[in-house]
């Protein structure tokens, strides 16, 4: 009797000894388990490429902009819209800041400018201000406004 009373207080100890475990990872939570948490701007109030409301009539742009939210895999990106000047064309300029590791706030930027149809016209890359080549492509471009963002909070 005497064993088997030691038996079912043993068990008793493990069962407790298993709740409480689960209740500090519940209370606590464990950050590899912890869905990341986005800021996300859309502006749809907006016409472009002969469309209104290009983030969801340009086909590219929409899966672009699903696929980030669905994956879920970078810190930050930006959709800027720009109207190349006395043309009634607009281009689209996606930029993924990335932090640099060994810098703590220094950021590499990669922008890319794609058409309406979502061909890459230009590519910058860099740790510094844009300067050079990218201010003499822009240089017949005017910012009409920020279309997305994701951001990681």
């Amino acid at each position: 009797m005497k064993e088997s009373h030691n038996k079912h207080l043993q068990i008793t100890v493990n069962l407790l000894l298993c709740l409480l475990i689960v209740n500090f990872f519940l209370a606590t939570g464990c950050d590899k388990l912890k869905k990341a948490k986005y800021d996300i701007y859309e502006n749809s109030d907006i016409s472009a490429c002969g469309v209104y409301d290009p983030l969801q009539n340009i086909d590219w742009l929409r899966e672009f902009c699903i696929n980030l939210k669905k994956i879920q895999d970078y810190t930050s990106v930006y959709i800027h819209l720009y109207k190349v000047i006395d043309n009634d064309e607009h281009i689209f300029r996606v930029s993924i800041p990335s932090p640099i590791e060994y810098a703590p706030n220094q950021y590499y930027s990669t922008l890319y400018f794609r058409d309406c149809g979502g061909d890459t016209i230009f590519t910058w890359e860099t740790m510094t201000p844009p300067g050079g080549q990218y201010e003499v492509f822009l240089n017949d471009k005017e910012y009409v406004t920020e279309l997305f963002h994701f951001v990681k909070q």
